[in-house]
């Protein structure tokens, strides 16, 4: 499998990815779905690299008094497992359901309603994390580092995008 087709695997559901590259079926995509969870449950999941800059952008946000949270369609112990071995301290990590029922959109909603945030914004590398803000009705952030293609992501209303991290920082505060 090239580094393209693996790139298609992040943001939807394993379930959608495996059945869209293998042509499978539901129960062939839940078998495939286990095996690769319990690969990454075993310490595959720890082979990630926080985003340089990222730290930093956290902690600046914060001192600007906002509330960070996280939607993500990784399932919710593996988000929080990785989140903590990092040392990332989020006040709200809403990951996805095992068996991929939560829409990205259900996630970023959760999110907004467990930080009561009166203002919102989903900073996300896919064109899922842009259709899920869209969805869930929270301004849009797309970033051009990471997994994503910003030309998907242009199909979306967005109100910047940011080459780094701190381009982040900056959309943010002239909003």
């Amino acid at each position: 499998m090239t580094d393209n087709q693996l790139r298609t695997f992040i943001g939807p559901p394993l379930t959608d990815s495996f059945m869209r590259c293998y042509s499978c079926n539901d129960e062939e995509a839940e078998k495939l779905t286990a095996a690769y969870r319990e690969h990454y449950r075993e310490g595959a999941l720890l082979n990630a690299k926080p985003y340089d800059g990222i730290f930093e952008l956290c902690a600046e946000l914060e001192n600007c008094g906002c509330t960070l949270a996280v939607a993500t369609s990784k399932p919710q112990e593996f988000s929080k497992r990785i989140l903590d071995y990092f040392g990332f301290t989020f006040s709200v990590i809403c990951g996805a359901d095992m068996g991929g029922k939560l829409t990205k959109a259900d996630l970023i909603r959760e999110c907004v309603t467990k930080t009561r945030a009166d203002y919102a914004f989903m900073i996300g590398d896919t064109e899922h994390d842009a259709r899920g803000a869209m969805e869930a009705g929270v301004q849009f952030i797309a970033v051009s580092y990471g997994f994503g293609n910003p030309d998907e992501m242009s199909k979306y209303p967005h109100i910047g995008v940011a080459d780094s991290p701190i381009d982040v920082l900056q959309i943010i505060t002239e909003k």
